[in-house]
């Protein structure tokens, strides 16, 4: 992950869809695809979730800290912030995607059951739940159009672009 600038709110639930729709842009996948995995997700902020195997999940995403433990270190990521900003949280659940989503030669279901597991059955039944989230999604056509006028936040500028009349218009985050 290059350089990551947190938005000064990263509480409130606008700015961390636009982290989303943010996050979906710099790494070129498919929005619907990170908001139909974070509606299966469903983490908090703040809370960790313990697995069966003992391994933990972090954040909104439940970025799982045995699987990318060395990835997190790499890129000097530490638990707390992953579990604290929920910016990052996205961004890093974006890119854990785009890993598969590269892998799996740009097939987003292929993509999104291995966001979740690498083992049967549990990546297809993953799968058929986010499918199903994303049915729902698809449905809610005020959500997408609140969602679609966010800002987009792009978290190595710290900018916030605003689409007007297509049009992009940028405005710097005061830091």
């Amino acid at each position: 992950m290059d350089a990551y600038i947190a938005p000064p709110d990263t509480a409130s639930e606008a700015a961390f869809y636009s982290c989303i729709k943010g996050a979906s842009e710099y790494y070129k996948v498919p929005s619907m695809a990170l908001l139909s995995i974070y509606a299966q997700e469903r983490g908090s902020s703040q809370q960790t979730a313990r697995n069966q195997n003992r391994s933990q999940d972090y954040g909104r995403f439940q970025i799982n800290d045995a699987s990318w433990k060395q990835y997190l270190a790499e890129h000097h990521i530490r638990l707390n912030q992953v579990l604290t900003d929920n910016c990052l949280n996205a961004y890093v659940g974006a890119n854990i995607f785009k890993q598969r989503y590269v892998v799996c030669k740009s097939d987003v279901w292929c993509a999104i059951g291995l966001y979740h597991s690498a083992n049967e059955p549990h990546r297809s039944n993953y799968v058929e739940n986010v499918y199903s989230k994303y049915r729902s999604l698809q449905k809610d056509t005020k959500f997408l159009n609140w969602f679609r006028s966010l800002a987009l936040y792009d978290a190595s500028t710290g900018n916030w672009e605003y689409f007007r009349g297509g049009a992009v218009h940028a405005a710097t985050t005061s830091r």
